[in-house]
């Protein structure tokens, strides 16, 4: 076995419940650059009652690739290569007429600045109402009756008043359980959710994930969250996949990768919490950022930021392999190197 997803093919053989699968998903966007590889060859998949951490630096394609997932993609953006698979269905290179009918249904996503999101010249109630009148065919009864249940479901105070206030009459924090609602309204399998804390203050970001987390368990959903944020990783997530430069670096289960990371970018990563034992010690770092895609190298595209790096064996593609029991890398000197990870 070389990747995770083959093990997922046997298991999906035997009945798994996998909602999300993506194999060799490839984007390209338009640029003064011509046709350029932003997200390449990325496998993910994403199972009922399973979250699924997707992190990285910004630039390293983590929302182009929910973006694909969902056929969002923008004018300048297309899938190159690769498949997408929702329940066992490809939707990859389906009409957007077809792809509107899964959205909402199958899957549905969530975003950072869930105010941003909302019209502000409609109702709450309104806008959720309308992906059950667009995919059920409700009546506007029907509806704002479960739209009120999806409030109180999302644990909107008054839920039966709120619905005809508009977005401006919400906090942040209850924006984003508005959204929420939405995302949920139709019942889909999986949920993908943006950095979806990203605008919150603590004390409501704590909130949304604990809302996200029980909701998952009473309605048995796959969850792929999207963040930077390893902390939130830790608490939530039960397998992570790394991304740098658009590609998959490292993908194991929480415990494996934040304990004893195969990868320098994601022990890098690691090393740069913050650790409240940490007082009065300098904040980790990693120097340099992620280049532009355009300028992604042949050879390992880690090997300029990372300090073990040997040019003899670095400087050459380096491919996903596996390392242990569901635990993959991409890194040349995997088996050579013991790199940090978090204190126990």
């Amino acid at each position: 076995m070389t990747t995770l997803d083959q093990a997922v093919v046997v298991d999906k053989a035997a009945g798994s419940d996998v909602v999300l699968q993506t194999t060799g998903l490839t984007v390209e966007v338009s640029t003064e650059h011509g046709w350029v590889e932003v997200v390449d060859g990325v496998d993910l998949t994403v199972r009922r009652n399973e979250t699924v951490g997707l992190v990285g630096e910004s630039g390293s394609g983590k929302t182009l690739t929910s973006l694909a997932v969902m056929g969002l993609l923008p004018e300048n953006a297309r899938i190159s290569r690769g498949d997408v698979r929702l329940s066992g269905r490809t939707i990859s290179g389906l009409s957007e007429k077809a792809l509107s009918d899964i959205r909402g249904v199958q899957a549905a996503m969530i975003f950072q600045e869930p105010r941003r999101c909302l019209n502000p010249a409609f109702t709450v109630g309104d806008q959720v109402a309308e992906s059950l009148r667009r995919h059920r065919g409700w009546s506007r009864k029907q509806a704002k009756a479960r739209v009120i249940e999806l409030f109180e479901l999302v644990e909107i105070p008054d839920a039966a008043r709120r619905i005809d206030q508009y977005p401006h009459e919400f906090s942040g924090g209850m924006c984003q359980r508005v959204m929420l609602a939405m995302a949920l309204a139709c019942d889909p399998e999986l949920l993908i959710a943006d950095e979806p804390t990203t605008a919150l203050d603590v004390t409501v970001q704590r909130q949304v994930l604990e809302l996200i987390r029980r909701l998952q368990g009473e309605l048995g959903l796959g969850v792929l969250l999207i963040t930077h944020d390893l902390s939130v990783v830790a608490e939530m997530c039960d397998r992570v996949t790394v991304m740098y430069a658009g590609q998959v670096v490292e993908s194991a289960e929480v415990d494996p990768l934040f304990y004893t990371p195969k990868n320098p970018y994601t022990s890098a990563l690691l090393q740069s919490m913050l650790e409240p034992s940490g007082r009065g010690e300098p904040l980790g770092y990693i120097p340099g950022s992620v280049p532009p895609p355009h300028l992604f190298p042949s050879s390992c595209r880690f090997q300029e930021r990372c300090t073990h790096a040997v040019e003899s064996v670095c400087g050459r593609a380096v491919n996903l392999e596996t390392v242990s029991a569901a635990h993959l890398t991409r890194c040349a000197r995997a088996a050579d190197l013991a790199l940090p990870g978090v204190s126990a």
